[in-house]
């Protein structure tokens, strides 16, 4: 038998983000820098965490990513992210746990419009000759302490980003509801780097995750993109499982 989460998102939904609506136009994010650490976790880590209509990832694990963004709608800016590794049906997925942007405007907009689990604090992006390092902080506190250690030069072909999955509530059919949204930004590479995760300090509580624990790093990556944030294709129903409760929003990536 398929495994299952156990998370009933609509007994936490006064906690979720609320979009006005599932129609935000694309962003077009040019030349962004992306920092992905791979890192398996126990299983019994992650308890509680995924969502009834997701299956497990197996073995476990999560994804820290943080991605410099040198033009957006609202200016520049870093966007720190722990994603939870799953899968909708057969396709791998990262379900976001909890988000930090290094300005205001962003961290509304993320949410507001993608439904993201996202704060602003102070995210720093930052390559040395033999690293690139990634730090956040909250309230003054560091969350987050990280960096992909003796990065070699790889073929963007050899790099793989899964789909991302957020928890949010929006208005369909007449009615504000709880539901998963995909998120599947595109990628063109302009330079990729594969090297060793390392991590410092990880504060678990602070992305949402509190009983969360990183074990073995498995790879990690750099590279610089041409991506985007799409318009919202499909949502999920939270309770049921993908292939009955995926619905199409739309059929276009892009705006019509």
């Amino acid at each position: 038998m398929p495994l299952y989460g156990t998370l009933d998102l609509t007994a936490v939904a006064k906690t979720l983000p609320t979009l006005a609506n599932l129609d935000t136009e694309a962003w077009i994010l040019p030349k962004a820098e992306m920092l992905q650490l791979l890192i398996e976790v126990p299983r019994s880590s992650t308890d509680g965490l995924l969502p009834k209509a997701m299956h497990p990832a197996l073995p476990s694990y999560v994804i820290l990513a943080l991605t410099r963004y040198s033009e957006s709608p609202v200016g520049p800016f870093t966007l720190a992210m722990l994603r939870l590794g799953t899968r909708a049906g057969a396709h791998p997925r990262g379900l976001m746990l909890g988000a930090v942007a290094s300005s205001d405007a962003a961290a509304k907009e993320l949410r507001n419009r993608w439904g993201f689990p996202i704060e602003a604090g102070e995210v720093k992006f930052l390559r040395r000759h033999d690293r690139v390092m990634g730090t956040v902080k909250k309230d003054g506190k560091t969350i987050l302490d990280c960096a992909l250690v003796d990065p070699q030069p790889v073929s963007g072909t050899d790099v793989q980003y899964i789909n991302w999955v957020t928890a949010a509530n929006a208005p369909l059919d007449g009615q504000t509801q709880t539901m998963l949204i995909q998120v599947d930004p595109k990628y063109t590479f302009y330079k990729a780097e594969r090297g060793k995760p390392q991590v410092a300090t990880f504060d678990a509580a602070a992305w949402n995750a509190p009983n969360l624990e990183l074990a073995s790093p498995i790879i990690g990556t750099c590279c610089t993109v041409d991506t985007d944030l799409p318009r919202i294709r499909f949502v999920m129903d939270p309770l049921k499982p993908v292939f009955q409760g995926t619905r199409r929003i739309r059929e276009s990536r892009v705006d019509e």
